[in-house]
């Protein structure tokens, strides 16, 4: 791989990462807005609780 090559490749690496990284951010933004709607009390601890609870309940074996 040429150095240019290797250089546009890390640009668009980083700019991939940067849009991922706006996306959660939105999307957490989101839910926590969302959570509100149900009690304005929320913050995004309660945020985060939930999505650890919910990828903790994702992964546990299936019981049907």
């Amino acid at each position: 791989m040429h150095p240019r090559d290797d250089k546009v490749e890390k640009e668009r690496m980083a700019a991939n990462l940067l849009r991922g990284i706006e996306l959660t951010e939105l999307a957490l933004a989101l839910r926590l807005a969302t959570m509100r709607q149900q009690n304005p009390a929320c913050t995004m601890a309660d945020v985060m609780h939930e999505i650890r609870v919910a990828k903790e309940q994702a992964w546990q074996p299936n019981q049907t």
